[in-house]
């Protein structure tokens, strides 16, 4: 087990607190990082559903498909279990092994909590059907709340994903050269992610960890993937580390160039370094996510570059597999005046994206302490050279 069983009581036991205040006498929760956070488990769809199920007093439990039998007391603290088999659709099992175990155990059904905004809506006409005198009400923005601040656990975690991140960086920075593909440079990275990983957690599986680098004109693309073409001298590339333990992602970026940087790509990235070097030292409790924001954008606004931001300069980070989970109220974005508080974890991410010349960005993650924060990613944030 990643967590201790009285950290995972812990969020159990203030989610029912939370309930008992808002009269609720069940959370049905549907998400992969809802059903990690809360249960410890996690598990690849493949067409099929999981539910974790809380009600407002005593223990909770875990609605899987059969196949994930051994799995779940492998990766859950949670000792209650209900599995439903392939007989019928994976829909029908789900429902009805809920239904059943919530009659068996004579749970109050009146008010129900669900995850609105991911919950498909094939599973909750179903519900409806299914409880017919249940009232289903939104809980995503009370689990996002009690998601958005971690604990003592999750921060030693993500400061260990931090150094697996440095692994894969200093690894993949060994790699870069003219003429070896994205592919090559970003695969030894993985490799050696991976082994520092298990180092670290030998029996727990490896999944979710992506390293891609984009080079020339494809660094544009802000998610773009590792592909065969190959490195050339001069060109701009953009690479992203993100690494993933049980779930928890930290994300390592950076911008180099293959050879000196050209004349033409060095206003945008000295513009990117100072607007991160300036977003970072603006982070401090008490400060909101807008203002710091604020900061990165007026610099790339100062520079005549406003449009050519594609995305904000940070967000919330933690759970993020696969790639969904952010919490909205940690986004760095100038329209969020949410707090910055000890225990939020966030990423600095200006970038810049010009067409025919390059795409620039530097990310780093940064846990809120009482008085600043943390960095949890390390390496160079300058004008990266690869000769």
């Amino acid at each position: 087990m990643i967590f201790s069983d009285m950290e995972m009581q812990r969020r159990v036991e203030r989610l029912q607190a939370a309930m008992r205040e808002q009269e609720l006498d069940l959370v049905i929760i549907s998400s992969y990082h809802g059903n990690l956070y809360y249960a410890g488990f996690w598990m690849m769809p493949m067409g099929r559903f999981n539910f974790t199920v809380v009600p407002a007093q005593g223990p909770v439990a875990i609605i899987a498909p059969i196949m994930e039998r051994d799995r779940v007391p492998a990766y859950s603290w949670i000792k209650d279990m209900c599995f439903y088999s392939d007989a019928g659709t994976s829909l029908s099992g789900l429902v009805q092994a809920s239904r059943e175990w919530l009659v068996e155990r004579d749970c109050a059904l009146d008010r129900v909590g669900i995850e609105m905004d991911v919950m498909p809506v094939g599973v909750l006409e179903s519900l409806k059907v299914s409880l017919p005198r249940s009232n289903f009400t939104d809980v995503s923005t009370m689990l996002m709340e009690h998601r958005v601040v971690k604990s003592k656990e999750e921060i030693d975690l993500l400061r260990i994903n931090g150094q697996i991140s440095d692994v894969g960086t200093e690894t993949l920075m060994a790699a870069v050269g003219a003429g070896r593909t994205e592919l090559e440079v970003s695969n030894e990275a993985l490799v050696a992610m991976d082994r520092a990983l298990v180092e670290q957690f030998p029996d727990l599986e490896s999944f979710g960890t992506v390293i891609s680098i984009a080079s020339g004109p494809r660094s544009v693309i802000p998610h773009g993937l590792s592909t065969g073409k190959r490195l050339e001298h001069g060109e701009i590339a953009t690479f992203n580390i993100l690494s993933q333990v049980n779930g928890y992602y930290v994300s390592l970026e950076r911008t180099l160039s293959i050879g000196p940087v050209r004349e033409d790509a060095r206003k945008p990235f000295e513009t990117v370094v100072e607007a991160h070097a300036l977003g970072m030292a603006a982070v401090k409790p008490g400060v909101s996510c807008g203002e710091v924001a604020r900061v990165c954008i007026e610099v790339l606004e100062r520079e005549g570059y406003d449009q050519h931001q594609l995305h904000g300069p940070g967000h919330s980070c933690g759970i993020m597999g696969p790639f969904w989970g952010r919490e909205e109220k940690g986004e760095i974005r100038a329209y969020n005046d949410s707090i910055l508080e000890p225990g939020m974890v966030v990423t600095i991410e200006p970038a810049i994206y010009l067409p025919g010349v390059g795409g620039f960005r530097h990310c780093d993650v940064l846990a809120i302490t009482a008085d600043g924060y943390e960095l949890l990613t390390h390496y160079d944030r300058g004008l990266l050279e690869v000769h």
